[in-house]
């Protein structure tokens, strides 16, 4: 009996390993767009398209109605964060946010932030299950210390 109820955990197990790519190849990865214009603070230029896999990594979730991007490439020496709120720190849902609305951008990079901006982002799809994120398409713009400073505008794709 003993025996047999190995085997049958063994059998199991190799199916559910054996279904897992599949599973996983289904779902797309984690990508950010970017470019930042000249001068855009905390930024400076730079831009580029990173996704989720050995040269870049690419978190996206939501924690307390807050949507959080983490970004890295070089082994974590280029690397950004931002942080999407909406008004009254309400869920996200899909449509357009800006500064003068409530909406906050809170963008980091190598170190240093801004959290003074002027900001509008547009979430396309935002969907969960069970309280967590699984899919999300959403664009945006940041300017700091004031709405005429260069820019930082981008894209976030995530689908689990």
């Amino acid at each position: 009996m003993f025996r047999r109820a190995l085997t049958v955990v063994a059998v199991v197990a190799g199916i559910g390993s054996a279904l897992a790519p599949a599973a996983l190849a289904e779902s797309s990865p984690e990508t950010v767009d970017f470019v930042a214009e000249e001068g855009a603070y905390p930024f400076g230029g730079q831009s580029g398209h990173w996704v989720a896999g050995p040269d870049h990594e690419v978190m996206i979730r939501e924690h307390d109605n807050v949507l959080k991007v983490d970004a890295d490439a070089n082994n974590g020496f280029d690397y950004f964060a931002l942080e999407f709120t909406g008004p009254d720190g309400a869920a996200l849902q899909p449509g357009a946010y800006d500064h003068a609305g409530g909406a906050h951008i809170l963008a980091i990079s190598a170190g240093l932030g801004c959290t003074d901006d002027y900001s509008a982002f547009t979430i396309s799809r935002i969907e969960r299950d069970g309280g967590q994120l699984v899919a999300l398409d959403a664009t945006f713009e940041q300017r700091c210390s004031g709405p005429d400073h260069p820019a930082f505008r981008g894209s976030v794709h995530f689908e689990r």
